[in-house]
C-alpha cells in the first residue's frame, strides 16, 4: 500500500536519478519518498519504458549460440542471430529489432552502403543501432513507398530513421511500391531520378529486408493488394516476398501484374547484393524463410528462438547452396 497520504506522485526522473545514480535501494527510496517498495519497483519500470532510463549492456555474446550454429549447419548460411520469443507483438519486434541492430553493426565498414526494404520488422531495428558518424554510410530503399499511415508503409523514412541513428546519409526514391498499372510503372522506371537510387541500390553491400508471407498479415506488400491479386499470386504458387518480389517454392520469381507494376530490384539484383540479411519471425513466415535460406535470396538470418526451432525441425539435412 502506498504511503503518500495524497501527496503528489514523485517525478520518475527523481526516482531514476535516486537509483541509478545515487545507489539507494528500493527500500531506501521508498522510505524517503512515502512510496512502497512495489511501486518504487514500478516507477522504475516506468522510467525505463519512457526512455528517461536507457541500459546499454555493453558485450558481444551472442543469446542462442546452439541455435545459431545448429541453423548454420542445417541452411547455407553465413550467419545466424536468434533472439527470444514473445507472444506480445510489441515486445518480439523490440526484441528483434535489437537483435538485428547488432548483426548489421557487424557488416558496417568505411563507405558501406546498406539497402533496406519496405517492412515492418525491418521498421523496428533504426531504435537499435549505435551511431557510426566516421564510417560515412549511406543508406538507400530497396522499393518505392506504399501510401498508408503504417509506419513501415514509407520506405523514404525508413532510410531515413537508418541515416539518423547511424549518422549515415539516405538516398531517396521518388516512386510508389505499386505502380497503378504496368504502364505506369514504365515511366516511373524511366525516371533519372528512379533509376539512379535502384541503380545505387544494387551495388550496395548489404541488404537488409523482411520475408513476407501470403497470408492476410503476410507482410507490407501484401497488405496493399486485393483479394483477386493475392488470390492470383498463391495460383503462380508464390510462398513469399522479399522486398516486395514474390517467389515460388524454388526462389524463382511470380511472374504477372503485380511483379511488373512493382517499383524496386528484382530477384537477381537481389541476390547479387554480397550480404543479404532476413529478418523475420512468426510461424506463417517459415515457409518463405525456409525457401529464401535454401535458394540463397538471404545468406545471414535474424529471428526468434521459436521461429529458428520450426526451421530446424522442417530442415531434412545439411545443403549446400549459395552464400
Amino acid at each position: 500500500m502506498d504511503r503518500t497520504n495524497g501527496q503528489k506522485q514523485p517525478p520518475l526522473g527523481k526516482i531514476a536519478r535516486l537509483y541509478y545514480e545515487h545507489g539507494l535501494t528500493h527500500q531506501e527510496i521508498a522510505d524517503l519518498c512515502g512510496l512502497s517498495r512495489i511501486k518504487v519497483t514500478r516507477l522504475l519500470a516506468e522510467a525505463r519504458r519512457v526512455g528517461i532510463v536507457e541500459i546499454t549492456v555493453h558485450s558481444d555474446d551472442h543469446l542462442f549460440v546452439g541455435l545459431e550454429s545448429a541453423l548454420g549447419q542445417a541452411y547455407p548460411l553465413r550467419q545466424a542471430w536468434v533472439g527470444p520469443t514473445f507472444t506480445d507483438e510489441a515486445r518480439a519486434l523490440h526484441s528483434l529489432g535489437a537483435v538485428a541492430a547488432e548483426c548489421i553493426g557487424t557488416f558496417l565498414e568505411e563507405g558501406t552502403t546498406v539497402a533496406v526494404g519496405l517492412s515492418g520488422s525491418v521498421a523496428a531495428i533504426p531504435g537499435h543501432l549505435r551511431p557510426a558518424t566516421a564510417l560515412n554510410l549511406g543508406i538507400v530503399p530497396l522499393t518505392g513507398s506504399r501510401g498508408g499511415i503504417s509506419r513501415a508503409a514509407s520506405s523514404h523514412e525508413l532510410a531515413l530513421a537508418f541515416a539518423a541513428a547511424v549518422g549515415g546519409h539516405a538516398y531517396h526514391l521518388p516512386a510508389p511500391l505499386l505502380a497503378r498499372n504496368v504502364e505506369a510503372a514504365q515511366v516511373w522506371r524511366e525516371d533519372p531520378a528512379v533509376q539512379e537510387t535502384l541503380e545505387r541500390a544494387a551495388s550496395a553491400d548489404v541488404l537488409i529486408a523482411g520475408i513476407g508471407g501470403t497470408g492476410a498479415d503476410g507482410g507490407v506488400l501484401v497488405q496493399g493488394l486485393s483479394p483477386t491479386e493475392l488470390a492470383d499470386i498463391r495460383e503462380r504458387g508464390a510462398v513469399g516476398d522479399i522486398a516486395g518480389r514474390f517467389f515460388d517454392a524454388n526462389g524463382a520469381a511470380i511472374a504477372g501484374e503485380v511483379d511488373e507494376r512493382l517499383i524496386g530490384l528484382d530477384l537477381d539484383q537481389l541476390r547479387s547484393v554480397p550480404v543479404r540479411i532476413g529478418v523475420a519471425r512468426g510461424a506463417d513466415k517459415r515457409p518463405a524463410l525456409d525457401v529464401a535460406v535454401r535458394q540463397g535470396l538471404i545468406n545471414v538470418l535474424v529471428t526468434d528462438v521459436s521461429t529458428a526451432e520450426g526451421l530446424l525441425a522442417s530442415a531434412d539435412a545439411p545443403t549446400d547452396g549459395p552464400a
